[in-house]
């Protein structure tokens, strides 16, 4: 038992014991309420709904927002405005209204061009800029006409996202901003044919199973630095008008650029590419850094061009890469010849669609 010499020193050490078990004791709890902040209902206008940080999921899911109340303000040229929720149901846009196809305002020739070789027979509209950030959707969204095209007239921002079912915005024509930085899609991602009049941004997002954009224009800039692309990757004959950036970015399975067309600067700095890489036929006609890029498994460079500098010589190849053909590389032992276009399309097809076999397959056995 403890003794005390004075009631001096009992009193001391009861501060003492008083200041300690505050100190110790958790401090008080922020104010962490769910904070709901949403449009008026009944006036037309803007769609928006936005959750605090400090909602639960339960609280989340009970401000669920459906996904017909999307289409339908889309349907209506409203803005969709939201924040930290959650979507319910398939975003289907095929089930907005038709209109007859047409040329929009405002584009350059060459996009006036891009747009008339979709051979549109219909057209569905969003007039109003698109916002669902730090979200979560839980159906799929969708775009399948193999005969029309969906314009999107202002920005769509999709930024920190995640996407639980399909993502297939093929044939989509984008006026404004396309905002998908650290998005995550955990199956399909599909932009097949793709018309993106300004910049794309894919920062550190992190696509799924199978990601495509093939044949797809790109008018703006392209920033996927740091993204990770999981599974078969398609950017086959692509064509690229701004500089692209895909430093850091990870490839998983096999990728395909075939065919496509860098017509500035492109970086692959440090990127990593864990199997297959598809380059044939591609012309660089910027400069091209592959400075620090790592091959692990094959890359095919054949017949592709290089107009501009080149700094092959800097990545990492753990396999020889096939050269046979290649224009303008500062590297010496070049081949010559190689296959026609076709070819190398068909080649790389082969082995990016066993890729998808054997992915449906592991994700049918789940």
């Amino acid at each position: 038992m403890l003794k005390f010499r004075s009631l001096k020193s009992l009193l001391f050490v009861v501060m003492v014991f008083t200041a300690g078990g505050a100190l110790l004791m958790p401090a008080r709890p922020v104010d962490a309420a769910c904070t709901v902040e949403s449009s008026p209902a009944g006036k037309p206008g803007t769609l928006m709904k936005h959750l605090g940080a400090g909602c639960t999921a339960a609280e989340r899911e009970a401000n669920a927002v459906g996904a017909a109340a999307i289409l339908k303000a889309a349907s209506l040229g409203e803005a969709v405005d939201l924040v930290g929720v959650m979507v319910q149901g398939d975003l289907i846009f095929d089930q907005l209204p038709l209109y007859k196809s047409q040329i929009p305002k405002g584009l350059t020739p060459e996009q006036q061009a891009d747009l008339s070789a979709l051979d549109a027979e219909e057209l569905r509209m969003v007039s109003g800029p698109i916002t669902i950030r730090d979200s979560i959707v839980q159906g799929a969204l969708r775009h399948r006409s193999v005969k029309g095209t969906l314009q999107f007239a202002g920005p769509v921002d999709l930024e920190g996202t995640q996407f639980k079912d399909g993502f297939d915005l093929s044939r989509a024509v984008f006026q404004g901003a396309v905002t998908v930085d650290r998005v995550k899609f955990e199956r399909e991602a599909y932009f097949i044919q793709g018309q993106f009049a300004q910049s794309f941004h894919c920062a550190g997002t992190r696509f799924g199973p199978h990601t495509r954009f093939h044949r797809s224009v790109f008018h703006g800039a392209v920033d996927c630095q740091g993204s990770l692309f999981d599974g078969m990757t398609e950017f086959l004959e692509v064509v690229f008008e701004q500089p692209v950036q895909f430093d850091r970015a990870r490839f998983g399975l096999g990728t395909g650029f075939s065919g496509a067309q860098f017509k500035k600067s492109v970086s692959f700095a440090e990127a990593i590419f864990s199997r297959e890489a598809f380059f044939g036929f591609a012309v660089f006609s910027g400069n091209a850094q592959f400075a620090g890029a790592q091959f692990l498994q094959a890359a095919d460079f054949s017949n592709a061009e290089f107009k501009r500098v080149e700094d092959l010589a800097k990545a990492r190849f753990d396999q020889a890469p096939s050269m046979t053909g290649v224009k303008g590389l500062s590297q010496e032992g070049q081949g010559k010849g190689g296959q026609s276009p076709a070819m190398a399309y068909g080649v790389t097809l082969f082995f990016l669609l066993v890729a998808a076999v054997l992915v449906a397959y592991a994700l049918k056995m789940k």
